[in-house]
């Protein structure tokens, strides 16, 4: 028998199966599902489905000029809901968020991988009430997250120290900035400063290796989940080889650096984060090691992109960065730079930060959820087991609810005369599954933005015959979206604020790296 008939007889058995269930499953409803496009017999929708490179919220959004704003597919018996509609996913994924809040048990990240047990692979347990109850604890509002506001100050003011030396390089500085941050709240651990970190690398490539594990249509063994028991070495098990790579990353990116704060912790020399607060209230390891991790994987990858934005927003909208460096000035002068407490008093930078997040929606297509029973919403039929795509991108760029929603615009975000705030935008995500780690993101990004627009001048940039180049426009179709590389000059404003952004040398002098301790940790 050969391989390839072997494999033939396990993709039949699971159509033959899928073709009884059919037959003889209960119909106990009398509404139809969503419209959506006419599937394949056994395979449904199969072709319906996102090509690679494709940006996948895009794809989705024709579905709403073709079908409406709740649509359907079928793929080998798994039903898709995608929801382009603001009121449509507040019902579902809020209003009736204690029936559409677990997600997707898909095979390879899930079970063959090991991001079962995280945060994001939970269905609506008490496990997942755990790591959320644990989170909001010590990064669940602006109150609670206030006490690391000095670290977030000092890891800002080192990115405009970086920026102010080698502009060129401003997104690998910003990416620098956010690990450091990030793993210092979560494990208070210190980066090497001057260059690559090995948990930073880590890091990233855990969260690259899961976005990649995680991509809807991207593993056939999704699909048909006998595939599973194909030996790795079998025509159609190559995945297997990757899954069980990725998994020693996940495994690493989890255990390794807990042990790390653990080990601070006996030594009496640790700084306090997300995982030492968990501990000295006692909380469980695995939910301290995994909300850690969570903060992370979550926060990192997100935030960066949607700094990169903040730079093409003021380059291809100077008027907008002139007007927040008014206010600034107006407001906070140019002695020091701004500071969290400002906030209240920067509206219209604050309106930028707010701004960034819509314009550029950082997860375009919402991590799924999953209906975890039978249920009827608009007269359609929404089936225990579907996978719910939330198209944040489509939410957030809705001509009905925003005007030029094409447009970068803070103002939307101000009353004024004859006009009321248009709604908030919904990047952080839904109801129960809201990100935790919304807070910090928040207060990161408006201290950046209030801080790189006191300290800089962001223009375009200029070729060998003077004349500024126009920047790519576009995005990139991963999980998280990043805009298209494009060059900006980068310059101070006056001398007054190179004075100030030379000072985190004397004020905040580099540690050194925690890297030799972490390398020669067991876990």
């Amino acid at each position: 028998m050969t391989a390839n008939y072997f494999l033939a007889i396990i993709i039949g058995a699971s159509a033959v199966l899928y073709i009884l269930w059919s037959i003889i499953s209960p119909k106990k409803h009398g509404a139809p599902l969503p419209p959506g496009p006419r599937g394949k017999p056994i395979i449904g929708n199969l072709f319906d489905l996102p090509s690679p490179g494709e940006p996948q919220w895009l794809h989705w959004l024709r579905h709403k000029d073709l079908y409406g704003p709740l649509s359907s597919i079928t793929v080998m018996g798994q039903t898709f809901i995608i929801i382009n509609d603001r009121n449509l996913v507040t019902e579902l994924l809020e209003k009736r968020a204690t029936k559409n809040s677990s997600r997707p048990q898909t095979v390879f990240a899930m079970e063959i991988v090991g991001w079962d047990e995280s945060p994001v692979g939970q269905d609506n347990t008490g496990l997942l009430r755990s790591y959320r109850k644990a989170m909001a604890r010590v990064i669940g509002s602006h109150a609670a997250v206030s006490k690391f506001d000095g670290m977030q100050e000092v890891e800002i003011r080192r990115l405009l120290w970086r920026v102010l030396r080698d502009p060129d390089n401003y997104v690998s500085h910003i990416r620098k900035m956010m690990g450091s941050l990030l793993l210092a709240l979560s494990h208070g651990y210190i980066v090497e400063p001057h260059g690559e970190d090995p948990f930073m690398n880590l890091a990233e490539l855990a969260i690259n290796e899961f976005a990649e594990a995680i991509t809807p249509g991207e593993w056939l063994v999704d699909f048909i989940p006998a595939l599973k028991y194909l030996p790795e070495w079998f025509p159609g098990g190559g995945f297997k080889k990757t899954a069980r790579r990725y998994a020693k990353t996940r495994h690493d990116f989890v255990h390794k650096p807990f042990a790390f704060t653990k080990y601070q912790m006996a030594h009496n020399r640790h700084i306090p984060s997300l995982v030492s607060s968990l501990i000295e209230q006692g909380e469980d390891d695995r939910v301290s090691k995994w909300s850690s991790a969570a903060l992370y994987s979550a926060g990192a990858d997100s935030t960066s992109a949607s700094l990169e934005s903040f730079f093409l927003a003021m380059i291809l909208n100077p008027e907008v960065q002139a007007k927040g460096q008014a206010e600034i000035d107006r407001v906070v002068g140019d002695g020091r730079l701004p500071v969290f407490s400002d906030r209240d008093s920067l509206p219209f930078v604050d309106a930028i930060s707010k701004e960034v997040l819509r314009w550029h929606t950082l997860a375009p297509l919402a991590i799924p959820h999953k209906a975890d029973e039978d249920d009827i919403v608009n007269g359609y039929f929404i089936p225990k087991g579907a996978i719910l795509l939330p198209n944040s991108w489509a939410i957030n760029h809705d001509e009905k609810v925003y005007r030029e929603p094409s447009k970068f615009d803070p103002d939307r975000w101000l009353a004024s005369a004859g006009h009321e705030p248009e709604a908030d935008h919904v990047s952080f995500g839904y109801g129960r599954r809201i990100c935790p780690g919304r807070y910090v993101a928040s207060r990161t990004i408006f201290l950046i933005v209030a801080q790189c627009l006191a300290a800089f001048s962001i223009r375009k940039a200029t070729g060998g015959d003077g004349r500024e180049i126009e920047p790519e426009l576009g995005v990139t179709a991963d999980l998280i979206s990043h805009v298209l590389p494009f060059s900006c000059t980068i310059t101070p404003r006056s001398p007054k604020y190179i004075e100030l952004v030379n000072a985190v040398e004397q004020d905040y002098p580099f540690q050194k790296s925690d890297a030799e301790i972490l390398e020669h940790l067991k876990y």
